[in-house]
């Protein structure tokens, strides 16, 4: 016998997302294209062999020559362009960081939407379970005259609500699945059984005054932000060397009249028309907006790794409250069914009991959701897992905050 897939928890899915998922596919293209373009602009030019025959068709002679032209950059502006493209190789590696940590949130949404709207199917179908009892029990007791028909009508129709409420939850869990599926890469038929939806575990925050300087140390936007800025301010000094191109260091043979002589020669661009001016102007104002873009990088991570914290330290003193709310509906709903069927409560009192043991564990799944995205979105914010809990592929807290300052 073929033995069932394990469920798919929020840990599994990461995996699988990074060995298969199409965000972090495209991360890696991206890398391999953005390395390639910054390399193109900072290589050596080769050198030019040219062999030549003159005077064909003629009485004369053949003139036959082999020349070498080799490039000379003696302004030093490939230089600048290489060291360009080494900041610009820093610059995609880290953009490609940031992409796969970001991929890695995503997937941690979609686990956590289709694992919210399972949990939903689960509690649409014991709801739809309860009224369905309570409508049979109604159903007996009018037949027995115990009940009016009104109340008999109302149980019924309850039952029947609840009946679609399920179809909903169906169709939302279905969808969810899919997208979950798509998110992993992975065949929808293929998809395993989604795991149950828990709450996470919440270890204490760092105190608020050191998380802003342990994002900027952790966040691989910041070292993509700053290698930018030297990639923006060394093809800005390229452009500025510019102003005279390479200079082209000609020497070779030639056979003329029957003789073999050498030759020797000297080529540059004379700047009269075209002096770089464009070329200077553009990397000028990239270099601009390079700096802006790093300044506003500083900023926003200091207003996300705040704010984020906040969301998380909240969520983590509602935690014991919380946590006892799906507990806490089921209880609810037992003992008023026990209540109603001994004729201790009304047929009100009972539907209003159901309604809030529904919205409890709703409550719950939404707080088990919402506890993971604040744990998760704070550890992206931050740069860093809280602790060994944590499925996101980040460096651990502890270790930079023992790492120095």
């Amino acid at each position: 016998m073929r033995a069932q897939a394990a469920p798919l928890d929020l840990a599994a899915a990461l995996q699988v997302a990074r060995t298969s998922g199409p965000l972090r596919k495209l991360a890696d293209a991206r890398e391999v294209a953005g390395t390639g373009r910054v390399g193109e602009t900072g290589q050596w030019p080769n050198p030019t062999i040219e062999w030549r025959r003159e005077n064909l068709g003629s009485s004369l002679q053949p003139d036959i020559f082999a020349t070498a032209y080799i490039p000379l950059d003696l302004t030093g502006r490939r230089l600048a362009l290489r060291q360009a493209t080494g900041a610009g190789r820093q610059r995609v590696q880290a953009d490609a960081v940031a992409e796969r940590r970001e991929a890695e949130v995503e997937v941690a949404r979609a686990w956590l939407h289709a694992a919210a709207t399972d949990g939903a199917l689960a509690v649409a179908m014991r709801q739809m379970e309860a009224l369905a009892e309570i409508a049979g029990v109604d159903a007996i007791r009018l037949r027995e005259g115990l009940v009016s028909e009104a109340v008999g009508l109302r149980t019924q129709l309850e039952a029947d609500r609840a009946r679609v409420a399920l179809v909903t939850a169906t169709g939302d869990a279905a969808r969810a699945r899919a997208q979950l599926a798509r998110a992993i890469g992975v065949r929808p038929d293929a998809m395993p059984a989604i795991a149950a939806l828990a709450a996470p575990v919440m270890p204490a925050a760092p105190d608020s005054s050191v998380v802003t300087s342990v994002a900027l140390r952790a966040r691989p936007e910041v070292r993509a932000r700053e290698s930018a800025l030297r990639e923006a301010q060394r093809r800005y000094t390229a452009e500025r060397r510019g102003l005279f191109g390479d200079v082209q260091l000609q020497g070779g043979t030639k056979q003329t009249s029957g003789f073999m002589t050498g030759q020797i020669g000297l080529a540059m661009p004379f700047p009269l028309f075209n002096r770089n001016d464009a070329a200077r102007q553009r990397s000028r104002g990239e270099y601009a907006e390079a700096q802006a873009l790093r300044d506003d990088m500083l900023n926003q991570i200091e207003g996300s790794v705040g704010a984020a914290w906040r969301a998380y330290v909240a969520s983590r003193d509602a935690a014991q409250a919380a946590s006892t709310f799906d507990a806490r509906g089921r209880e609810i709903a037992r003992i008023a069914r026990v209540a109603y069927r001994e004729g201790h409560v009304t047929l009100t009192e009972l539907l209003d009991a159901e309604r809030a043991a529904t919205d409890a564990m709703h409550t719950h799944l939404r707080w088990a959701a919402d506890a993971w995205l604040s744990r998760l979105e704070f550890e992206r914010a931050l740069g860093a897992r809280l602790d060994d809990t944590s499925p996101l592929d980040l460096p651990l807290l502890s270790t930079l905050l023992t790492t120095g300052s």
